[in-house]
């Protein structure tokens, strides 16, 4: 993955949030502020450096249909 590779912590750390996030939260909003409203909650939690932050946006932005498809799991569990 090279110099933008996520470490472990930090992946799981952002699954966990995306986990406690409640689902509406995660469905009703656009991809792009979906990705900045959980980095600015990950900021919150634990400031990033600019290097984890610019990564962890990629990252995200290439998981919005994922994290959606889990949210409306969730809607359908409960």
């Amino acid at each position: 993955m090279g110099d933008n590779s996520l470490n472990i912590a930090l992946l799981h750390q952002t699954w966990k949030l995306i986990e406690k996030t409640h689902t509406s939260e995660l469905l009703e909003i656009s991809d792009g502020e979906l990705v900045e409203r959980l980095l600015h909650k990950l900021d919150n939690q634990q400031p990033l450096e600019h290097k984890d932050r610019a990564s962890l946006n990629t990252y995200l932005a290439s998981k919005t249909a994922l994290i959606r498809d889990l949210a409306e799991a969730r809607l359908f569990s409960s």
